[in-house]
């Protein structure tokens, strides 16, 4: 467990620091988002609970410009770390994001890794994870305008244990 929550620190405070350091405005989040939710693991008969508590962190990359998937979209770059657990199992994915904002909708998709414990010392790990998820922002819908702090968040969450992967369902502010 403590190597556990010695990656959740490390990866809230690595966020943190990149948040920090710039105060660019462009599309997409200005900085730093948080959400808060549930995960619904789709193998919780291996794992006990079926409803677990989840939080994250993104961060838009505004150095690194992207080139828009279609006429009438923006898109961007990001940083994602999630915690979700429950009792002594969890998983902490970090990944590099690619996102699609077109109107009050953000698309995403990621791959990166997740930190995970499963019940014992002896099922810590670490693997190669991706997720996918859309954002429905609430607020005005002009996609070049920043005043929509608040939305709702679907994820799915793919790791190398089966038992960890799942759907996350938060809510959530843009700073």
């Amino acid at each position: 467990m403590k190597i556990t929550n010695l990656a959740t620190i490390v990866a809230v405070a690595a966020l943190s620091g990149v948040a920090a350091t710039s105060s660019a405005q462009s599309n997409g989040p200005l900085g730093l988002s948080a959400r808060v939710g549930i995960f619904l693991p789709t193998n919780s008969s291996d794992i006990g609970d079926s409803t677990w508590f989840n939080f994250g962190l993104d961060y838009k990359l505004n150095r690194y410009s992207v080139s828009a998937p279609t006429e009438g979209t923006q898109s961007y770059l990001g940083l994602s770390a999630d915690y979700y657990f429950s009792g002594s199992n969890s998983n902490i994915p970090v990944a590099l994001t690619y996102n699609v904002r077109s109107g009050q909708l953000v698309y995403s998709a990621g791959i990166g890794a997740d930190f995970y414990n499963l019940d014992d010392i002896n099922k810590t790990g670490t693997g190669l994870g991706g997720q996918l998820g859309v954002a429905y922002e609430f607020g005005h819908p002009q996609a070049d305008r920043p005043d929509k702090p608040l939305f709702v968040q679907a994820k799915y969450f793919i790791t190398r244990r089966s038992e960890l992967s799942g759907f996350g369902i938060y809510v959530g502010y843009r700073f």
